[in-house]
């Protein structure tokens, strides 16, 4: 263990000395730090858009599909030019400015949730059944169930007079801001009127819900001052509250009937009262004309606990009171009026639990979907055209670097899984920090692009010489067998990380998880992946470019069934640990044996397609068909129909390369042949240009340097490496006096 520990800092130290990569490092940081800032939000930002499942499968899809062109072009033409640094950084800078260009997309459909109680109005007149009517302002569907009746749970809240008025938009709205109204009880038979004033706080007045076109959802609420507030309870009818004039209740106390009457306290003694709160089985009656004009729905009693044959009773103090309510209003010319209502008869107010009574707890209201769709689409493929351009030309750079420096391309990586790290979570935090507002974090991702691409313009690549014959030299390429299985196995991989990218979010929000915890998941899969990038070099020369990739389709297939068992979102950490296997692994490994099958002039342009397939082609299928099997099968069965998929095809890859392409190894030298190779140890430089001296001398070279670059397994450290660099510090020291 102490070896491996040894090994894991001697190589890290060894590599920061080399001072000529520390630039490349920062790119590395900074260039992770920006890409995950934004992209793993962009599933979550475009469901905010009211952007559908499908619609987002198929923008998932379509985006890196119609992108997967550019960056094998883009290759080739930096392969063409040589020294591409400064259409790298054009390229990076356009890409930040481009993402802005989101926040113009314009939301598309609006989720209403509905408030969790339903308002009854309730009448109770002699003669009539006992009847309560819904407002269908929040329209109702009553839920199916046996026998046309409904079990609810009533809850008296108010009661008062509910005065039926046809007044234009204005009148109504100044009735239902009103801060005092008066109710005149005229007695008919005494010839008298009574009259109480009533006076409401700030708080009691109506204030109408808006919906705002910036965001995808709106919770609706009542107002639950039922006491105090006045309201409509069906298109023209206005209820106020009267609760100190008089009450409502049932005697339960009857084995046969149950009494129901509006009356004050002295008129319950006799009761047996069913209190505040008593359960009820509802029928739902056909819709009248007079119903569909005032937008209500009719529901009847069937039962009150328990017990049928309800009556209602006559209050004889509150017979033969005729009703009218005054209320002073603003008019045109500031001043004050009186608008007096008539045709006022007593109700009450009940609540009860929405699901109880409506099928409809939500709905979705489409704004103008075409324009959201097609213009997110339209960015969205400017965006990945440019960003995969500004990718391919960018893993050019890096396998050029390193190749120039024989350095290590999983110690690089390092530094680009620490600024993912960072960044992430810091962009989750902001996102739950504005309230859900996701326009600080594309300024971030704008701000980071723009400084990436002004250090762009300092990395060094004047020794890459330009390609004179690129198209050829990548046919040529291409035709090992051993990469185009390797292309074949990342599309595969691609499919399992572009589904899980595209809808691992998705599901963590429908578990209730912050977007902080959604960003810390990427710090995760970083912190356990920072050791095996370390000694991904030893790692790949161990077990063969080829098992590594195979372990990541295992761990994928793991990580994705784990994902559809966890209904805990914090558990999700547990698989996002092992995305340090899955893509900063064998993704490693990946990069590494298309460089290895790649030569000097091909480098950018195989990156570019290797980076195409995996980011483009297979995050694409994943995608769509993610997105089109969620809906019929759920999310959770479509996780576990990849993992199986995974799995199968990954022991297929495993299978073709120990049975097939072991046997039939493409030529290791191909990598160099257009280059001479300085031979360390004393071998003299060999010019692989003359195929006599290829053929004499091919077997007396070292291992290929261009694999050694990349991974690092011929100057892999040794305990006796480790001992001899301690032994030259402790004397550089000594001569420093140290």
């Amino acid at each position: 263990m102490n070896k491996y520990v040894k090994l894991f800092f001697h190589r890290i130290l060894k590599d920061f000395k080399q001072r000529e990569l520390l630039p490349l490092k920062l790119l590395f940081f900074m260039h992770s730090s920006t890409i995950l800032v934004l992209y793993p939000y962009l599933t979550i930002h475009m469901r905010e858009l009211g952007i559908n499942v499908e619609e987002t499968a198929i923008m998932s899809a379509v985006t890196p599909a119609v992108a997967i062109l550019m960056p094998p072009l883009a290759g080739m033409i930096a392969d063409k030019i040589g020294n591409f640094r400064v259409l790298l950084a054009f390229f990076s800078i356009t890409g930040g400015a481009s993402a802005l260009l989101l926040l113009l997309v314009p939301v598309g459909r609006i989720t209403i949730t509905f408030p969790t109680d339903v308002i009854f109005g309730m009448s109770c007149l002699p003669s009539h059944p006992l009847m309560l009517t819904v407002n269908q302002d929040y329209p109702c569907n009553p839920v199916n169930s046996k026998n046309n009746l409904l079990d609810a749970e009533l809850r008296l809240r108010s009661c008062g007079y509910a005065c039926q008025a046809i007044l234009n938009e204005n009148y109504s709205s100044e009735v239902l801001k009103t801060r005092m109204y008066e109710i005149q009880m005229l007695d008919v038979e005494n010839n008298s009127t009574l009259t109480y004033t009533y006076t409401l706080d700030a708080v009691d007045v109506h204030e109408p819900q808006l919906i705002s076109n910036t965001r995808n959802s709106k919770t609706l609420k009542h107002n639950e001052r039922y006491e105090t507030s006045i309201r409509k309870i069906s298109k023209n009818s206005i209820f106020f509250p009267a609760h100190s004039l008089f009450n409502f209740s049932c005697d339960i106390g009857g084995e046969e009937k149950v009494s129901c009457m509006m009356g004050y306290g002295d008129h319950f003694k006799s009761f047996v009262s069913m209190g505040p709160q008593f359960k009820a089985n509802l029928s739902q009656q056909v819709l009248t004309d007079d119903d569909l004009e005032e937008h209500r729905r009719t529901f009847l009693f069937d039962s009150i606990e328990s017990k049928q044959n309800i009556q209602c009773l006559e209050n004889e103090s509150l017979k033969n009171k005729h009703i009218t309510i005054t209320i002073p209003i603003n008019n045109t010319e500031s001043k004050v009026q009186h608008l007096d209502l008539g045709s006022c008869q007593r109700k009450c107010l009940l609540t009860s639990p929405r699901r109880q009574i409506c099928s409809n707890q939500k709905t979705v209201v489409e704004m103008d979907m075409q324009l959201t769709f097609w213009s997110y689409l339209a960015i969205r493929v400017f965006i990945g055209i440019v960003s995969g351009t500004s990718f391919a030309m960018f893993e050019g750079a890096v396998i050029a670097i390193l190749r120039e420096h024989k350095a290590d391309y999983g110690l690089q990586r390092i530094y680009a899984t620490i600024g993912g790290m960072i960044s992430s979570p810091l962009s989750g935090w902001m996102i739950d920090f504005a309230s859900k507002v996701f326009r600080p974090i594309f300024f971030l991702y704008a701000s980071l692009k723009l400084v990436s691409g002004l250090l762009m313009l300092f990395i060094n690549l004047e020794f890459k010489k330009a390609a004179s014959s690129v198209v050829t030299d990548v046919i040529q390429v291409l035709k090992k067998l051993e990469l185009i299985a390797l292309f074949i196995s990342c599309l595969i991989l691609g499919c399992a990380w572009g589904f899980i990218e595209s809808f691992l979010f998705w599901l963590l929000e429908d578990l209730g998880a912050s977007k902080s915890l959604m960003g810390l998941t990427i710090t995760v899969g970083g912190i356990v992946g920072i050791p095996l990038l370390v000694l991904s070099g030893p790692i790949i020369k161990k077990l063969g470019h080829a098992n590594v990739i195979f372990i990541g389709f295992v761990f994928y297939a793991v990580r994705l069934v784990g994902y559809s068992l966890i209904y805990d979102p914090w558990l999700c950490l547990i698989f996002e640990a092992m995305e340090s296997i899955t893509f900063g692994l064998s993704f490693t490994a990946a990069v590494t044996y298309a460089a290895r099958l790649s030569t000097v002039t091909t480098d950018t342009s195989i990156q570019g397609m290797l980076g195409g397939i995996y980011y483009g082609v297979g995050k694409g299928i994943g995608s769509l068909i993610g997105g089109y099997l969620i809906k019929p099968i759920g999310i959770r069965h479509t996780f576990q129909l990849f993992s199986i998929v995974i799995l199968i095809i990954g022991l297929m890859y495993f299978a073709f390369y120990h049975f097939y392409m072991k046997q039939r190894p493409s030529e290791g030298t191909d990598i160099t042949k257009k280059d001479s190779v300085p031979s360390p140890d004393g071998f003299a430089d060999i010019n692989l240009k003359d195929e006599s001296a290829l053929k004499s001398d091919i077997h007396e070279l070292p291992a290929a340097v261009y694999e050694d670059a990349m991974c690092n397994p011929a100057y892999e450290a040794t305990e006796d490496d480790i001992a001899k660099d301690d032994d030259e510090s402790k004397t550089a020291n000594g001569k420093l006096g140290i």
